[in-house]
């Protein structure tokens, strides 16, 4: 994803680089385990692929726990005004919505072409929307047209959150953990179904009302926590001292890689990946919070179009496979080699995509809908 936040000193750009670099990793680990399954058991690599990339619960918890800490990064200097709320709810539209509906109903043509019907059309307006699709099975709610857009419906819906926060201005973190109590402890305790299992949550009857009890949304909240103690400037030394000290940093590393490759408590929710990408982010943030550290620049280049990637991967293993097809091939729909084209063709769409979506169609979009 592109960064979001005026970069500074050196220490502060490490600080940046270091999430960037951990966006990158989490865009390939979950665009990694979706392809593999291109590839058969029996076939090369995907034993291998099975051991390193089994995980794509990892990925998408880590990318819901930087977004609660950038949310909170982002507004703590934000007054609260009018004019406030309206220049963060349309940032935060501009960052998400135009490239997403644009790789979305492009991958709608390419996928029903002239065999489109009216529930189809039904999904891609849900879907576009950040409408969740279905009633279970949690927390997906129904795959969006775009697959990975039931992760989004999470992110709109924590925008609105904070959205909601901020006009409360300096009581907005107390209405913020109040609104997500509710939403997390009390209705469900009073519905009988109090779980912190994200896959096993009550259908309440109502798709949105799922989707905002489930526990997966701790994710966002642990960020926010984060995010919270990183403004504070005297908790902020002490974790910057402590996560400075490389023993505990090499520490918290290697138990996140082992729970990453163990499944350990791998799945969705608080008690589950959330724990270890809160981990894992905190020791990042706050080892190279008062240091310079250079990062390769390929790894933070990855990190920038990260979004560009978890968008498209899908779309593009799918137009590959229906290309073989078309052409007669349909042999090379499948296999190593379509995984490994897969993830090359990617990552140069997923460059244009950035170039070319998330910047220039954003800034027109920015012209239209002017911040004052």
């Amino acid at each position: 994803m592109r960064r979001e936040i005026n970069i500074g000193q050196n220490p502060i750009k490490s600080k940046i680089d270091s999430i960037q670099v951990l966006r990158g990793v989490a865009a390939m680990i979950v665009t990694i385990y979706h392809l593999k399954s291109f590839i058969a058991i029996d076939q090369p690599f995907r034993r291998e692929l099975d051991f390193f990339f089994d995980s794509g619960a990892a990925g998408v918890n880590l990318f819901f726990v930087i977004s609660g800490f950038i949310m909170v990064y982002i507004t703590e200097k934000t007054p609260g005004s009018y004019e406030d709320i309206y220049k963060f709810v349309i940032k935060r539209f501009i960052r998400i919505w135009p490239t997403y509906a644009v790789i979305t109903v492009i991958y709608f043509v390419i996928r029903y072409r002239s065999y489109v019907t009216i529930p189809e059309i039904k999904d891609l307006a849900m879907s576009l929307l950040f409408i969740p699709i279905d009633y279970t099975p949690p927390p997906f709610y129904g795959y969006a047209t775009l697959p990975v857009g039931w992760s989004l419906n999470y992110e709109i819906y924590f925008y609105a959150l904070i959205t909601i926060s901020i006009l409360f201005k300096r009581l907005r973190w107390p209405v913020f953990f109040l609104l997500t109590i509710v939403t997390l402890v009390i209705i469900p305790v009073l519905n009988g179904s109090y779980t912190l299992d994200a896959a096993r949550t009550e259908n309440y009857g109502h798709k949105y009302l799922n989707m905002i009890t489930n526990p997966i949304i701790w994710s966002f909240i642990y960020g926010v926590v984060i995010g919270l103690l990183h403004s504070n400037q005297k908790v902020r030394n002490v974790l910057t001292d402590f996560f400075s000290r490389k023993w505990i940093f090499s520490t918290v590393v290697v138990l996140a890689v082992w729970q990453y490759l163990s499944g350990f408590f791998g799945g969705q929710g608080p008690l589950q990946w959330a724990i270890g990408a809160s981990a894992l982010f905190s020791a990042f943030l706050f080892h190279h919070a008062g240091r310079h550290t250079q990062f390769p620049g390929w790894l933070v280049k990855l990190g920038n179009i990260s979004y560009s990637i978890y968008l498209l991967h899908v779309p593009v293993s799918f137009t590959l496979t229906v290309l073989f097809q078309k052409l007669g091939y349909p042999i090379y729909g499948s296999g190593p080699a379509l995984f490994f084209l897969s993830i090359s063709l990617t990552l140069i769409a997923s460059h244009l995509s950035y170039e070319y979506l998330e910047i220039r169609l954003s800034n027109f979009m920015k012209r239209l809908l002017p911040l004052f």
